[in-house]
């Protein structure tokens, strides 16, 4: 790796960037397909479709140069700038990685060309564009592929929504263009129904089944500076201390109120623990809990384990969490004093505590 750093900053605006290179992206695909039928309307003229355009595709690259290189800055994974450029070269989920590499090469083709658009010539230019009907759906498999995310709701409905988003832009295209062949535009509409269910049983079947990162090519070696993985790191059992903060939301109008636990763990493994708890406010303070949520992890990974609480009995909690297909247990105890500060110990292992 050029630069050995890992961060939970970096973890997550590789993440996030990600994700809004791929809206960007699908905004962009959407505009070009306005533009191409010449779509106008009193309040909104050509020209505006076309500048938009471009402003946004141009964004979506500014995006996607944060992206690449907090990947390839944080140590966590071997990411190496010719992964990132030269496609199916790392050792990382390589087939997921290369499908992201090569849509950011059509991305930066289709910049690069547009603009020097008056020098190359309208067909040209107009041949080259052509990628950018592969390059959006490499991006959104890259995006299924090689994250983590499609399993959390909010990430899938962005995925799924970007892809509902293309399809219905390349229906109106086929069903509106009034030139187009009629063998043509059957192949179009077929392609536009058959894509999206291909992608979609894919990633029921593939993305959001456990023990997904094995599968898609994830080493036994996280980084090359490590010899051993996340999961490793937190393997089971152990024990360790926690410090960090609890709070409560006020009590809403129908009594209930949400508590949320933050702590880093330290001692045998280094990393973070989060839950939080919803129910009924009691009197005394505290909850009866009715949905819960938790999380453990490196600092790098936090959420590499995530479950819930299964049993709460006053200070001490019982969690059950898992990645992929292994499954931990783990049993916190917290003292919060009256400003909120937490201080406990949380003890893991392979088997239901008693």
């Amino acid at each position: 790796m050029p630069t050995a750093a890992t961060s939970p900053a970096l973890w997550y605006l590789t993440r996030a960037t990600g994700m809004v290179t791929l809206v960007l992206l699908t905004a962009s695909v959407a505009l070009g397909i306005l533009g191409v039928q010449r779509w106008r309307s009193a309040r909104w003229p050509r020209f505006l479709t076309g500048g938009l355009h471009r402003n946004v595709s141009l964004l979506s690259v500014a995006f996607l140069a944060v992206h690449v290189v907090t990947a390839v800055t944080d140590s966590f994974v071997t990411i190496r700038w010719v992964n990132v450029f030269i496609p199916f070269t790392g050792s990382y989920r390589p087939v997921w990685l290369g499908l992201g590499a090569v849509a950011s090469d059509l991305l930066i083709a289709l910049i690069i060309t547009s603009l020097l658009r008056q020098r190359l010539g309208y067909q040209l230019w107009r041949a080259t564009h052509w990628a950018s009907y592969a390059c959006w759906p490499l991006a959104l498999v890259h995006g299924l592929g090689t994250g983590t995310d499609p399993r959390h709701g909010w990430a899938l409905a962005v995925l799924l929504g970007s892809l509902a988003v293309v399809c219905a832009a390349t229906w109106w295209r086929v069903g509106t263009a009034g030139r187009l062949h009629l063998g043509r535009r059957a192949l179009g509409l077929g392609a536009a129904v058959m894509v999206p269910v291909a992608v979609l049983a894919w990633t029921v079947s593939g993305p959001l089944q456990p023990g997904w990162a094995a599968r898609a090519g994830t080493p036994t070696a996280a980084s090359t500076t490590t010899t051993v993985t996340p999961t490793a790191v937190f393997a089971t059992p152990f024990t360790a201390g926690l410090a960090g903060t609890a709070t409560q939301t006020q009590t809403d109008t129908k009594g209930d109120a949400t508590i949320t636990l933050a702590a880093t763990v330290s001692g045998t493994v280094n990393g973070t623990f989060g839950a939080t708890i919803s129910g009924t406010a009691a009197a005394g303070g505290g909850v009866t809990m009715a949905s819960s949520r938790a999380t453990l992890g490196p600092a790098s990974q936090p959420d590499l384990f995530t479950g819930r609480v299964t049993t709460l009995r006053g200070s001490q909690l019982v969690l059950t969490l898992s990645e992929g297909t292994t499954t931990i247990y783990a049993t916190v105890n917290v003292t919060i004093d009256t400003a909120g500060n937490l201080t406990g110990t949380i003890q893991t292992s392979t088997t239901p505590p008693a």
